[in-house]
């Protein structure tokens, strides 16, 4: 069978790449609000609603991980050269004690590479009292010319 017809022809224009958001809606959904975001660091904060916590009341872990995972690509897309983030490849979560009320997570790119970036990050409560941390791996997209060992 031969292939359908886009009905488009050589001499038509190519549609431009629909550009990406900022932010994930996923993030935006949590409510994850970026503090700062530069050179390699980010800080975003998360104020709690009902949907968000578990059934004891605290926050829900899976919240913590998207928290530390989403401040972590925030991070990575800061440094110098990055086009575009490729997705996390390995996400490591940490919980310490259960977390209640406003948090903070703090994350920076450890270590930077050609495709790979490697992040830490901690979400501490409004006591700074640390509720969680984790580390990942990120594949990202540099603009060409843009990377050196």
């Amino acid at each position: 069978m031969p292939p359908q017809s886009t009905g488009m022809t050589a001499a038509d224009p190519v549609p431009a790449p629909t550009a990406l958001p900022d932010v994930a809606p996923f993030a935006q959904w949590l409510g994850l609000v970026t503090e700062t975001a530069a050179e390699g660091r980010a800080v975003l904060r998360l104020a709690p609603r009902k949907e968000l916590l578990n059934r004891r009341g605290a926050i829900h872990g899976g919240v913590l991980a998207s928290m530390l995972d989403s401040a972590m690509a925030r991070a990575s897309r800061t440094l110098d050269g990055v086009e575009e983030l490729g997705g996390t490849t390995d996400l490591h979560v940490q919980y310490m004690q259960p977390a209640e009320g406003e948090l903070q997570v703090s994350a920076w790119v450890a270590h930077a590479a050609q495709t790979l970036v490697f992040c830490r990050a901690e979400i501490r409560d409004a006591a700074d009292r640390l509720v969680a941390s984790g580390t990942a791996s990120l594949r990202i997209r540099r603009k060409r010319g843009q990377w050196s060992p």
